[in-house]
């Protein structure tokens, strides 16, 4: 278990989103932003509950390599969100994505979210925090949550804090699975 830093894990309304993690696999059927790219670095994404224990589908997506872009006002309440990223350990320098859910498919329950980062993401992850009850994460080298992976529990609060995955799964995430 990490320990939690107050100001660090604050809620900050999803309004103000920088930026949530492209996830692949799934049609959005979402239209991006204005000016923004289909791939950018800087996402929002909702996802939705997977089916038959497959992968999350996109639900909305909308992303840009500028993260003062106005793309990033799409969120906001009800969204919940599960999960934050960073490309950088500790978030330094600040590039952080974060996952949301609707209201009706958040927080995170036993059966939780599988996820598989863009290829701008795809073994990029250096670091995450989780919310929403999402208390269980495992990030998978494998692109079909197979090969090295690594688990972390945090059974107190919302979820592991990990600033940095360690050395072992530095930029090695193509998959993961984030559940209660």
């Amino acid at each position: 278990m990490n320990a939690r830093k107050g100001a660090a894990r604050a809620r900050r309304p999803l309004a103000m989103i920088a930026s949530v993690l492209l996830i692949t696999g799934a049609s959005t059927g979402a239209a991006t932003a204005a000016g923004a790219q289909e791939d950018g670095k800087f996402c929002v994404v909702e996802v939705g509950k997977s089916v038959d224990g497959g992968f999350s589908p996109v639900k909305s997506k909308t992303c840009s390599d500028d993260p003062a872009s106005s793309a990033f006002t799409a969120a906001a309440a009800p969204d919940v969100l599960l999960m934050e990223w960073f490309w950088n350990a500790y978030n330094s320098p600040g590039d952080v994505t974060r996952i949301i859910v609707s209201a009706e498919e958040g927080p995170c329950d036993s059966s939780g979210y599988r996820l598989r980062p863009n290829l701008i993401w795809d073994n990029e992850i250096s670091g995450f925090y989780t919310y929403s009850n999402c208390r269980e994460v495992t990030i998978y080298d494998g692109y079909n949550r197979d090969g090295d992976s690594q688990y972390w529990y945090d059974g107190a609060g919302d979820g592991p804090n990990v600033p940095y995955v360690g050395d072992w799964m530095n930029d090695r995430t193509s998959s993961l699975w984030i559940r209660a």
